[in-house]
């Protein structure tokens, strides 16, 4: 426990930042329907355009497994919210491209994110948030060029 010399801990005031932000997030995706790691998909479809990806491919971007990528690919296939297509260089694969359904929900979550963030982070002035950007891109700059834990 921090004593009021040492004041409060960064990491467990980030860790507890970082949980806010992700709660919000939940809260505002609940009236969608949808989960995190379905708009985390979605963005990264959105992102490759109409091309599409193989789920390989996905579940590489999404550092997750496979078999939990076809689990998400499920969901918003049944939502209508991705389609799977036959790859033309690869019979034995599919490729996995938003629908058009998909890409207005995803229009509609970027707005939802950049408000839900906009009121989180309502408190603090521009030069506070300019600071806080300053030092996050700091630290994700620095992470990005060590090894992967």
């Amino acid at each position: 426990m921090p004593t009021q010399e040492s004041g409060p801990d960064l990491v467990d005031l980030f860790n507890r930042s970082s949980r806010l932000l992700r709660g919000k997030w939940r809260h505002t995706l609940t009236p969608y329907g949808i989960t995190p790691h379905q708009v985390r998909t979605l963005m990264l479809l959105g992102r490759e355009g109409t091309e599409g990806m193989r789920n390989s491919q996905l579940a590489e971007r999404l550092h997750i497994a496979p078999r939990s990528t076809t689990e998400v690919i499920d969901q918003l296939v049944a939502k209508e919210l991705a389609t799977r297509t036959a790859d033309p260089a690869d019979r034995r694969a599919s490729l996995i491209t938003l629908t058009p359904s998909g890409s207005e929900l995803l229009q509609i979550l970027h707005a939802e994110r950049k408000q839900s963030h906009e009121e989180f982070f309502a408190s603090l002035g521009a030069e506070d948030r300019s600071e806080l950007t300053r030092i996050l891109g700091l630290l994700v700059a620095d992470a990005a060029g060590s090894p992967r834990c």
